[in-house]
């Protein structure tokens, strides 16, 4: 009377074979995380050398002093360093924008863009080395430059 049951256990090879695919799986979900974490890389607000290698395409934060802005969209300024969350200090780094009307404009309104205004930009950097902006926070009385 013996009965036949090897249809009921796994082999050790079947386990090798379902602890590979979870291990591939799970390779594959961590490559696909840092991927996409690296695709949405943005450099760092307002620091100077991420935003100087900052490559074409590259979504790129900067806070900047305006020296020039014009009805068309056409914005040109200093980059600010942050020192602390309300401090920032000036660079030589001089930063041209163009915004647009699809560009969000946060906490304030496109009449607070003007010289001597800061303003914390968002959007990508164009091969001319400008930043097309997508969005422009008003950060003027916010913040202190020194």
């Amino acid at each position: 009377m013996h009965q036949n049951t090897t249809g009921n256990v796994r082999t050790p090879s079947a386990w090798a074979a379902i602890l590979s695919v979870i291990v591939v799986i799970t390779a594959l979900l961590v490559w696909g995380s840092f991927r996409s974490a690296k695709s949405m890389s943005t450099a760092a607000a307002s620091d100077e050398d991420i935003f100087i290698h900052a490559t074409p395409g590259d979504v790129v934060k900067v806070v900047l002093e305006i020296e020039t802005a014009s009805t068309e969209g056409s914005l040109r300024g200093k980059l600010l360093q942050k020192e602390t969350e309300k401090i920032y200090r000036r660079t030589n780094t001089q930063v041209t924008a163009q915004s647009g009307a699809q560009t969000k404009i946060v906490m304030g309104k496109q009449t607070d863009i003007h010289p001597a205004a800061v303003v914390h930009l968002t959007g990508v950097l164009k091969k001319d080395r400008s930043v097309d902006a997508s969005q422009i926070v008003i950060l003027t009385g916010y913040v202190e430059i020194k």
